[in-house]
């Protein structure tokens, strides 16, 4: 099992090309930026898309699931940053939350952390996607097949982030800045899973039969 996932992280950092652009330049990519620009423009938030993804051009390049990858991993971090930062909350407040805003923040902590374990297998099964395809071992029902999965976990990933900012919506747990801190910590994730499902279910369209 342990040598499964350490060759599942080596395909990650080597196929999606995050490795080699761990400190991005806001230059990289030369006429590979058009290409991300062209597909944030279909997304829910396209500035925030070319913003966190035109660092990546180069290792994009022209590749669409390349692109859905990075989208995948930058969400990814994202998502570990959101739970770092609402579980140092819940600590921090511990004791001087209301009881329902104290649950309401345990809660978000535990969903958060299921949609990283989401976002995590989606970058994963994304990686062999494209790996399979560049190597032409890939079949297209298999990829539609494996980007619906994809589709399904980043869903979740969504969901969770919804429930954790609906736990807050009543005065009792949302009251004295508490909902405003949370939405601070949790709106920027949910921002970016919906542009990388926009752009996996661009990705899928392509590969849909006529």
């Amino acid at each position: 099992m342990a040598r499964t996932v350490g060759c599942l992280l080596l395909l990650v950092s080597c196929w999606c090309g995050l490795a080699a652009a761990a400190r991005p330049s806001a230059a990289a990519g030369g006429g590979n930026a058009g290409f991300v620009r062209a597909w944030c423009a279909g997304t829910e938030y396209p500035a925030l898309c070319d913003a966190t993804l035109s660092p990546y051009a180069a290792a994009v390049g022209g590749s669409p699931a390349r692109l859905a990858c990075a989208a995948l991993n930058v969400t990814l971090a994202g998502a570990r940053n959101a739970t770092a930062a609402m579980r140092g909350m819940a600590a921090a407040a511990a004791g001087r939350l209301p009881p329902v805003a104290a649950e309401a923040a345990g809660d978000c902590v535990s969903m958060l952390g299921d949609a990283v374990g989401m976002l995590r297998q989606s970058v994963e099964a994304m990686a062999q996607v494209g790996a399979e395809a560049e190597q032409g071992h890939a079949q297209e029902r298999t990829v539609r097949f494996q980007l619906d999965t994809v589709r399904t976990w980043a869903s979740a990933a969504l969901t969770d982030g919804d429930m954790c900012m609906e736990g807050f919506r009543g005065e009792a747990a949302g009251g004295g800045g508490v909902r405003e801190a949370v939405r601070g910590h949790v709106a920027g994730l949910l921002h970016l899973t919906a542009n990388a499902l926009c752009i996996v279910g661009a990705m899928a369209n392509q590969t849909a039969p006529p």
